[in-house]
């Protein structure tokens, strides 16, 4: 997706901005009017779905949702093969914002990142609009017709030759149409790759009860922000560790991981460690857990404190300890995660029957079973559903050459990548907003995908087109969706009870009345007294277990996972959650490895293993684990759009089938290059100021700033009406960055690119701070969401020689667009940095797709204009307008701004500071509530609650023994 006007990187000003200084000609005036008679066009062209769709009947408190110009519909999205609960906004039948689903127990109404981002794909320019025949435009006729000729073949030998290779799915109807065709042609094969890992390895599962759990070990798990439950995961912990009234008993959290997380970032103990040291940590923890000595000898000091430490935890709260072991751990580290639950989390660990189809008894195997069935010359026949291995597979498997080799290959996916680049037929996908579908939750779920307008071009659902495969006829996705639960056991039997209770189903989203389960699958007890006696496993030692051998650790980019968002601008601009790089991915370093091997930031590096090389960027991360380089998957992408290719290397060259996430005795060697890595924050300590205040539980009753008002020589406002404030939690805030997207796809806020941006030129109104505190081997990580604070005594205003930003009757610091002249005195004068100057004009190309995402109750900003955070006042007045019409007060909660709404941990909370019952008053009461750089006298309207840290207490070295 394109970031930048292209006119505005050529010319000082974009094409006709010098022409407004004379009169329009009539010649011009028409030509203008006729652009914007286009421009009007443009939001009729989406055309709504064909079926009867039902809305929220209740939708959001926060929408003032009018008849007929905002509908919110429930739906839901897929990620890695599970659904997510979400409503939809539509704003006159097009949709153009995502929210999480209340009644969902996987969002809870709240989202992520890749939810909030998701809006971008359906107005992807870059998505296939018409299918390709080696390349060439084709039509689904000419396809329909070739598959029709093949498709006797294959039914007169019953599918012998012919194989499916999808992702692991929930979907029910998806997986009744694959069982159909299986049934249908026996002799097919249905294979399916998880690039990501699996969640389950024994058809089971482990859930985490967070409102059981005291003390929550994490092994390489970045179980609050990737994880299929990491919604409900991140508010369920939030939740155990808000203050309320000065009293908090925040479960105690332990992180051992190679290179800090966005879970690692909030644990109370982190341990940075190799995947080799960490097996030595996990042996020397089951010893001391079974009584048996910690042989010191095999760790060092700050192993052999955490394994105290946490051993001490464990024995304290039996039942309520759960160790979550992350989907890059090795097969034996799951193994010993699943020990420690089943002895010390019976009370908080729940194990459920797999509702993935990893573990389905009738797909035929994994990637590298398929290939070597390709390899064999078993398949003639292949389709590729909504998956990428071409750029996923494992380097070893040579799986762009077997697949050469078939006779008949055919690709369905959203974009030409690097599959389709391969395949004999590429299918447009249609995507998840435009099709009728189901999926289920991590806990089991269901709930119906409801599509909001008709597919933008002519494409079909997965199991559409798997039921043209097993038919040779063809049926629209609705009909298959409701032909799946009109017969499942969730459903009345008579027709007229079915449509009712299927109004209710689309109504809420969620198919309710079920067990959470997918049938025949019933829920399985928690950790039983039988496993309790399991054995931890033990692991092998090797020599790869010093800190002189150089490991390589791959893991999911954080922002674009194993690629399949690379062509999200949104996404490629959104800082990293703990480097804050943007458009890269880089090798991750310790400070202390980087010294040893006199390596820079930027210093491009060859890491090579066993004959695999990548040449990537350096960057030197504090709290990184010392003799590791972490690698980031997703980029290189070769591609997939026009924003995916070009950025960073590709580190699945490295990737093997044996091991897919850790590379051991690999080494480097410098090739005397620079790559210009670009962060959006220049430095990370707060040297000495009190920018993130951390107390201990025990302090949260005690006041840490004196709330007096400083004097001051402005003139105070009086207030006779609302007044609004926001409060912001640093105890429960996660770092996550949903907040960041949230606000700019509300406020149709610009992606500028990576040049513009390593100039400082960054537009995102929000952004997070992180900060390191202590030692950089392992420091503490801090962050810190800063928005527009929204200042009383606010210096922006006195310095505008326009009065472009204004103090409104309500307290907020709004902006007048056609007012500034972008003196960006504002922006010198604000001591929080959080106003954005349009430099360039970085609108989309007028006939651009993109256009149809934007907020209409939001300005979409020219060249030339500051703009910032105004909490959201399109929200608030159409809140406002509401209670007019209604002749009330606005409630406490009717207003939610973007990234409040947003936030999984409910971390953010905005109201009227004049309401003494509603929420931010109370927050704001607290007494651990401070004021960001309350020196400067600003007063602003934002504060923040400090974070709480719950360090262990020193554990007792009894049992410890230095012996060899």
């Amino acid at each position: 997706m394109s970031s930048v006007n292209p006119s505005a990187r050529s010319d000082e000003f974009p094409p006709g901005a010098s022409e407004w200084s004379d009169a329009l000609s009539r010649r011009d005036f028409l030509q203008l009017m006729g652009a914007s008679f286009a421009l009007a066009g443009v939001s009729g062209c989406a055309r709504r779905a064909p079926k009867e769709l039902v809305p929220a009947v209740t939708p959001p408190e926060f929408a003032g949702a009018t008849p007929g110009e905002i509908q919110w519909y429930a739906s839901a999205m897929p990620l890695e093969g599970y659904g997510r609960g979400i409503l939809v906004r539509a704003n006159s039948g097009r949709p153009t914002k995502i929210e999480g689903n209340p009644s969902h127990p996987e969002s809870l109404g709240a989202t992520d990142v890749f939810t909030q981002a998701a809006i971008l794909s359906l107005y992807d320019p870059d998505r296939s609009r018409a299918p390709l025949h080696r390349a060439d435009a084709a039509t689904w006729n000419a396809f329909e017709d070739a598959w029709a000729g093949r498709h006797r073949a294959f039914a007169s030998s019953r599918g012998r030759g012919l194989a499916l290779l999808t992702e692991p799915t929930t979907s029910p109807t998806l997986l009744r149409t694959l069982h159909e065709l299986l049934a249908a042609l026996p002799e097919a094969r249905w294979f399916q790759h998880a690039p990501l890992g699996r969640y389950d390895h024994d058809g089971t599962q482990d859930d985490i009860d967070f409102a059981q759990a005291e003390v929550v070990f994490a092994v390489q798990s970045d179980c609050f922000y990737h994880h299929p439950a990491a919604v409900r995961y991140g508010r369920a912990w939030a939740d155990r560790r808000r203050v309320n009234n000065g009293r908090v008993h925040p479960p105690r959290l332990y992180a051992i991981e190679p290179t800090p997380s966005v879970t690692g970032a909030l644990a109370d103990v982190r341990l940075p460690a190799s995947p080799a040291r960490q097996r030595r940590v996990l042996a020397a923890l089951a010893a001391a857990l079974g009584g048996t000595s910690i042989l010191t000898a095999d760790l060092t000091a700050a192993e052999t404190e955490f394994v105290r430490s946490l051993a001490a935890d464990v024995r304290a709260h039996p039942g309520h300890a759960v160790c979550i072991a992350g989907p890059e751990a090795e097969p034996t580290v799951q193994t010993w995660a699943a020990a420690f639950n089943a002895r010390s989390g019976t009370a908080a660990v729940h194990r459920r029957a797999t509702v993935r189809s990893d573990a389905d008894p009738r797909a035929a195997g994994d990637l590298a079973a398929l290939t070597a069935a390709m390899t064999r010359g078993e398949v003639q026949g292949l389709f590729v559903l909504e998956t990428n291995p071409v750029y996923t597979a494992p380097a070893d498997l040579a799986f762009a050459d077997a697949f050469r080799r078939v006779e008949f290959t055919v690709h369905l996916g959203e974009h030409v990548d690097e599959t389709a680049a391969l395949a004999q037929w590429h299918l447009p996908a249609a995507n998840f907003l435009e099709t009728w579908g189901d999926l289920r939750g991590y806990d089991g779920t269901p709930c119906l995908q409801q599509p909001l307008l008709e597919p933008l071009y002519p494409s079909r659902s997965s199991p559409e087109l798997v039921h043209f495969i097993a038919s040779a006829t063809t049926r629209n996705a609705y009909d298959l969706v409701r032909a799946t639960w009109r017969h499942a056991p969730e459903a009345p039997s008579d027709d007229h009870a079915f449509e009712l209770r299927w109004a209710h189903w689309l109504e809420r989203g969620v198919i309710d009345d079920t067990s959470g389960n997918p049938a025949g699958s019933p829920a399985l007890a928690a950790a039983s007294a039988d496993a309790a006696s399991s054995s931890f496993p033990s692991f092998n030692r090797s020599a790869h277990d010093d800190h002189d051998t150089i490991t390589i650790v791959l893991q999911p980019d954080p922002n674009l996972l194993d690629g399949r968002y690379a062509n999200s601008s949104w996404l490629q601009e959104l800082p990293k959650p703990l480097t804050h790089i943007v458009w890269d991915n880089a090798a991750l370093v310790s400070a202390t490895f980087a010294g040893r091997h006199r390596l820079n930031f930027g210093d491009v590096i060859l890491c090579e293993v066993d004959g695999a090389s990548v040449a990537a960027p350096v960057w030197i991360a504090p709290g990184h684990a010392d003799g590791v380089i972490a690698l980031a998957l997703g980029y290189g992408r070769t591609s997939g759009g026009a924003t995916a290719p070009g950025h960073g290397y590709d580190a699945f060259r490295l990737r093997t089938t044996r091991a897919p996430w850790e590379r051991t005795g690999a080494t480097l060697r410098k090739l005397g290059e620079q790559h210009a890595l670009v962060c959006t924050q220049g430095h990370f300590s707060m040297e000495g100021r009190d920018l993130v205040r951390v107390v201990a539980p025990a302090e949260a009753a005690r006041a840490i700033e004196d709330k007096a008002p400083q004097p001051t020589m402005l003139p105070a406002w009086n207030y006779t009406g609302y007044a609004w404030g926001m409060s912001i939690d640093l105890g429960t805030c996660l770092g996550c960055n949903a907040c960041i997207i949230a606000c700019q796809a509300e406020n149709n806020i610009a992606v500028v690119g990576k040049d513009q941006v390593s100039r400082g030129r960054e537009m995102h109104w929000l952004r997070i701070d992180r900060y390191y505190d202590g030692d950089a081997a392992n420091p503490r990580i801090l962050h810190q969401p800063v928005p527009c604070m929204q200042c009383e005594n606010a210096p922006c205003e006195v310095v505008c020689p326009v009065a472009a930003t204004v103090h409104s009757s309500e307290g907020l610091n709004d902006m007048v667009y056609n007012r500034c002249v972008g003196t960006r005195y504002c922006s010198n004068n604000c001591p929080y940095k959080v106003r954005r100057f349009n430099f360039l004009d970085y609108r989309q190309p007028r006939d651009s797709t993109l256009y149809l995402q934007a907020n209409p109750n939001v300005t979409v900003r020219e060249r030339g204009v500051m703009e910032k955070c105004t909490y959201c006042v399109q929200r608030i007045n159409t809140a406002r307008i509401t209670a007019e019409k209604e002749s009330r007060r606005i409630r406490d909660g009717e207003i939610r701004t973007a990234c409040q709404q947003a936030c999984p941990a409910d971390a953010i909370v905005f109201g009227d500071i004049h309401d003494p019952a509603s929420r931010v008053v109370q927050r704001k009461a607290e007494p651990i509530d401070y004021t960001l750089l309350r020196e400067l006298n600003t007063r602003p309207r934002t504060t923040y609650l400090a974070r709480v840290i719950n360090a262990p207490t020193p554990a007792a070295p009894a049992g410890v023994s230095s012996a060899g």
